[in-house]
């Protein structure tokens, strides 16, 4: 229960090797090419829908994961020497849904390849987890993630706040097979990569099934 502790009280955990290098490398052949820095559109691949049901039933998220809670979204993000981006520091703030929708509360309503974004209430934002599989190693050169532990627990943040917040921020490094298990309140960016190697991630999204003010996951 260390990791789950330490995951409600900073927002984050890494658990090392949830996945073996075999089965790292029966997910990369899985893997769209990559045109650009990733794809949102895996969750409905056979093989993409069993890993999320088997991190749903895994052990080493018992007390991460609440019951109930399915997966809503996967997506795959890619860094190499010609793929190569930087994301600022920010909070994920917006869910994929069904349909859209005129009901007060739901706001920032966007559209994007796969279909309608928006940012729901609060007490929405403040359950979903998001578990991020390494596929590759992901060393300080190859463009982490980096994360301001324990800002989960402030709400939205607006932006001039959160850039002075990154003075206490913690580099994610992993292993290929790790998961990065995370609150998408929790203040994060991503560097760009400085090296030679690919850094190939999978983003599982979980949520519970039952969503207020009649909205519907997509997925």
């Amino acid at each position: 229960m260390q990791v789950a502790d330490s995951f409600q009280r900073q927002g984050f955990a890494i658990l090392d090797g949830l996945l073996d290098a075999v089965e790292c490398r029966q997910l990369i052949e899985q893997l769209p090419s990559a045109n650009g820095p990733g794809s949102r559109t895996l969750l409905g691949q056979p093989w993409c829908a069993s890993l999320a049901n088997r991190l749903l039933c895994s052990d080493a998220l018992v007390g991460i994961l609440p019951a109930g809670h399915i997966a809503v979204q996967c997506t795959f993000f890619e860094k190499s020497e010609t793929i190569n981006w930087l994301v600022p520091v920010h909070q994920d703030l917006s869910i994929p849904v069904r349909e859209r929708s005129d009901a007060p509360g739901l706001r920032g309503w966007s559209r994007k390849e796969d279909g309608w974004y928006v940012q729901p209430p609060l007490e929405v934002l403040e359950q979903l987890v998001a578990v991020r599989v390494h596929l590759d190693e992901c060393g300080a050169d190859d463009g982490p993630l980096y994360v301001v532990p324990g800002s989960h627990a402030q709400g939205v943040i607006g932006a001039g706040e959160a850039a002075e917040m990154r003075g206490g921020e913690q580099a994610c490094l992993a292993e290929a097979g790790d998961a990065l298990v995370m609150r998408p309140l929790l203040l994060h960016r991503s560097s760009k990569s400085t090296g030679a190697s690919r850094r190939r991630v999978l983003h599982f999204l979980f949520g519970p099934a039952s969503m207020p003010l009649g909205i519907e996951w997509r997925e």
